[in-house]
């Protein structure tokens, strides 16, 4: 080899070296360079994930806190809804169930309004007696003061049929016991005690009277049934002529 050749081989060699050396550098200035920022993005990345993990235990805890104010204190908990994150967007975990938690109190339905009910102001009362008596023939109603000695309203079933065979039936007795009632009403009767007399036990018209007079929208005060009774025997049969032979 002549010596120009021997020159130019040793100057390539000297470059490769000079090559070699640079390239490794280069190699650990880029990974210098890049390092720092994967581990930076890797620990923001932990940060953010480790946030969103411990997020939601924040809300169990805040959500227990509450359910256990609503139990003390008798008031519904308000509801406690995700957050969105930064930038407008919602966490990417949903809120886990814990265990053995009660559900969310849910706010009752409103109630729908009821139909106004007229509401009557009731005043002092003003009471009377209704006497009844009720026989197989008639029905005889007659409504007196307290005392008994003025009598206010009075009526009985052969005011109301024409038939006599129907003055002892019910609805004349019902029909007896409205004109009374009316007529009571009109003198500012509010409420009836009734007595009832039914000898032998003829009380059919009676009992259209009471039912009638509790529908009429007078107050019912006693019932009471004053039927007179014998203290010695009951009356012998046969008649005021005796016993025909």
């Amino acid at each position: 080899m002549s010596e120009k050749q021997i020159q130019e081989h040793a100057q390539k060699n000297a470059a490769e070296t000079a090559h070699e050396k640079t390239e490794p550098a280069k190699t650990h200035e880029a990974a210098n360079t890049e390092q720092p920022a994967t581990t930076h993005e890797k620990a923001e990345h932990k940060a953010a994930a480790k946030k969103a993990h411990e997020k939601p235990h924040e809300k169990a805890g805040q959500k227990n806190t509450a359910e256990n104010v609503h139990e003390k204190t008798g008031q519904p908990a308000e509801n406690t809804q995700a957050q969105p994150a930064a930038g407008g967007q919602a966490s990417p975990q949903a809120t886990p169930a814990t265990p053995g938690a009660a559900a969310p109190a849910t706010a009752p339905a409103a109630a729908t309004p009821a139909a106004s009910v007229p509401f009557y102001k009731r005043g002092p009362l003003k009471w009377a007696i209704a006497h009844v008596y009720s026989s197989k023939n008639d029905t005889l109603i007659t409504i007196t003061d307290i005392s008994g000695a003025e009598t206010i309203a009075k009526a009985s079933g052969g005011m109301i049929v024409k038939a006599d065979r129907e003055e002892g039936k019910p609805y004349a007795a019902m029909q007896a016991a409205i004109r009374a009632v009316e007529g009571a009403k009109n003198r500012g009767i509010t409420g009836l005690h009734i007595r009832i007399r039914a000898p032998g036990g003829h009380g059919s018209g009676a009992q259209s009277v009471v039912r009638t007079v509790a529908r009429m929208g007078v107050r019912v005060g006693k019932i009471e049934d004053v039927t007179p009774t014998p203290t010695d025997t009951t009356k012998r049969p046969g008649g005021r002529r005796g016993r025909r032979v």
